[in-house]
């Protein structure tokens, strides 16, 4: 029979408008980081807790990895500090025994098969020999690989390898997971199998930290999420309420002629913002606009002889917020 696994801890519930209910599993103050003079990361404070699952969003070179490779120690911060389970992160050797790591381009060893990699790491991590076996068969049933065992590492899909790359990060079972773009290369199937993957980590105790560009998923899992840019953590916040407060309102034109004329108009009225084209639609948020100032603009864009054939407002999205929170400009699109 298998080895007893251990018993986890009852994962956090989560209060609208709140924070987790938990205890903090990592408390970071100040972390602050720069390369060559360029700063990555700029006095970002963070509180993770017990069983939550949080989301990082930002364009690329926000600082998002640079905070991840932080709490995974392989990157030490010029300033500030944090802990993980009450472990200074200068407390490597341990530390790491408590945390999975997921890079977003991951090394694999090719002339291995999937059960000899997943084995070399098993044994790395001090998985003793007694639960060794039944540790790698579970971990591979949990991401979905076992049919892949005796398979070379070479010859996975990108999809498989950031499965059998998650599979690594999960064999010790870590209370903190932080993950890099996990969702990399995988079809809409598995990232519906990723998320509930995820779940059941969570489920167990597991806090995870996920940076990803696939704001759909992150909107669907993630507990609170945290907007990064240009190395600063800007908004923390619940994403129901991220959503419901920062995600309206966004308005959508659309014209059968002239439509390099009524993208110019709008460019000159105030209170639009984030103008920009979307296939044949002008988009724009019109932030702070009672109903009386939007019908106001419509009526003035029909004065004007625009031949408008539609016009909509699009529903909160986590992806608006994130727009409206990072108050990206014309031409903006969402980092992929």
């Amino acid at each position: 029979m298998p080895p007893e696994s251990p018993v986890a801890a009852p994962p956090a519930q989560v209060e609208s408008g709140a924070r987790p209910v938990g205890e903090p599993l990592v408390e970071a103050t100040g972390l602050t980081k720069s390369y060559l003079g360029t700063l990555a990361l700029n006095k970002v404070d963070l509180t993770l807790y017990s069983g939550e699952i949080f989301g990082l969003v930002g364009p690329n070179g926000a600082g998002k990895t640079t905070l991840l490779r932080i709490l995974a120690t392989l990157t030490p911060p010029d300033e500030g500090q944090a802990s993980i389970c009450g472990l200074s992160l200068t407390s490597v050797r341990e530390v790491r025994a408590v945390i999975g790591f997921m890079p977003d381009v991951l090394g694999v060893y090719d002339d291995m098969l999937v059960r000899e990699y997943l084995e070399f790491f098993a044994r790395a991590s001090n998985i003793g020999e007694t639960v060794l076996g039944f540790t790698i068969e579970e971990t591979m049933r949990q991401v979905g690989i076992e049919h892949l065992a005796d398979q070379p590492v070479d010859g996975l899909s990108r999809g498989m390898k950031q499965r059998l790359g998650l599979g690594r990060a999960i064999l010790h079972k870590p209370r903190l997971l932080l993950l890099d773009e996990p969702a990399s290369g995988l079809d809409p199937l598995a990232r519906l199998e990723l998320r509930e993957i995820l779940r059941q980590l969570q489920r167990s105790g597991a806090t995870v930290l996920i940076s990803s560009h696939v704001l759909e998923d992150l909107a669907d899992m993630c507990d609170r999420i945290g907007v990064v840019t240009k190395g600063n953590l800007v908004c923390v916040e619940e994403t129901r309420q991220l959503i419901q407060e920062r995600g309206a309102r966004r308005i959508r034109l659309r014209a059968c002629a002239r439509q390099d004329e009524l993208f110019a108009f709008l460019e000159r009225k105030a209170g639009i913002q984030g103008l920009r084209w979307d296939n044949e639609a002008v988009v724009f948020r019109y932030e702070e606009a009672k109903e009386e100032d939007l019908a106001a603009l419509l009526r003035e864009v029909v004065e004007q002889g625009f031949p408008l054939v539609s016009f909509s407002e699009d529903e909160a999205t986590l992806e608006s917020a994130y727009l409206n929170v990072t108050k990206a400009g014309k031409g903006w699109e969402v980092a992929t």
